[in-house]
């Protein structure tokens, strides 16, 4: 469900909360890329950016996240917002759709940011950014230069700012996930067909700091009011689910 490919992408976008929220509120079911593209022209719905700019955010950062795998996914985000849930919760639900798009955030987060919080690091190095890039280079995953290197740092700074795990002095904030990312979470994964077990294990789950034990513990703290039933013997685990579509779980929750 995500690119594990390292490219340069993030920096069209880094976290792209705002202009996110605007394309949200025109975007139309079945709407083409083209014809969003056409609409944000017509409305002025990104005003402030130029008209490269304006294509840059429209093809390559809001398709390639929320409809390149599942064209729904703007429709889902969009009825969610509409029906309030708050903007630090809802980033939650982008800073997922980010960092499945974009490697570079998405390892630096479980891989390293991870680690600084378990070992109760509270400020990140100045070079700590920067270093995990130049490893990327440096195991052949990456041919970027220096310009590159210096630039992709700074993007990733930026994402981790915008999204509230870091502040711009580099130190590290306190992060939960929230109890609706934990069921949105959920529900996306196992409309994607995975299996219970799966979804359990599954890597996202990282991005927000959990560990196969705090998930076990999150997916029974919500058991019977999330939606579902779910039992947990050993390595094991089965869901009986409530809802049948992500429409129905999101108007069934929010």
């Amino acid at each position: 469900m995500r690119n594990t490919q390292y490219n340069c992408k993030l920096g069209k976008g880094c976290g792209l909360i705002e202009e996110t929220l605007s394309l949200l509120e025109i975007y139309q079911d079945g709407m083409t890329i083209d014809a969003l593209l056409e609409y944000v022209h017509q409305s002025n719905t990104l005003s402030k950016c130029t008209e490269l700019r304006t294509k840059d955010i429209v093809k390559l950062v809001f398709y390639p996240r929320l409809m390149s795998r599942n064209p729904k996914v703007p429709i889902w985000l969009k009825e969610i917002r509409s029906k309030g849930l708050l903007l630090h919760h809802f980033k939650q639900l982008l800073l997922l759709y980010c960092a499945r798009e974009n490697a570079v955030i998405y390892d630096y987060i479980i891989n390293v940011l991870n680690e600084f919080r378990l070992s109760g690091v509270e400020k990140i190095n100045a070079d700590s950014i920067k270093n995990f890039v130049v490893n990327i280079v440096n195991s052949g995953q990456a041919n970027w230069g220096e310009s590159i290197c210096v630039r992709q740092a700074r993007y990733i700074k930026k994402v981790l700012v915008e999204f509230d795990m870091i502040n711009n002095q580099n130190q590290i904030l306190p992060y939960e996930i929230y109890s609706f990312t934990v069921l949105y979470l959920m529900h996306e994964l196992h409309f994607e067909g995975l299996s219970d077990v799966a979804i359990w294990n599954h890597d996202d789950w990282k991005l927000f700091g959990l560990d196969k034990y705090q998930v076990q513990d999150k997916i029974m703290e919500f058991n019977l009011k999330g939606g579902y039933i779910a039992q947990c013997t050993g390595d094991l685990m089965t869901i009986a689910w409530k809802y049948n579509t992500m429409e129905e779980f999101i108007n069934g929750t929010l």
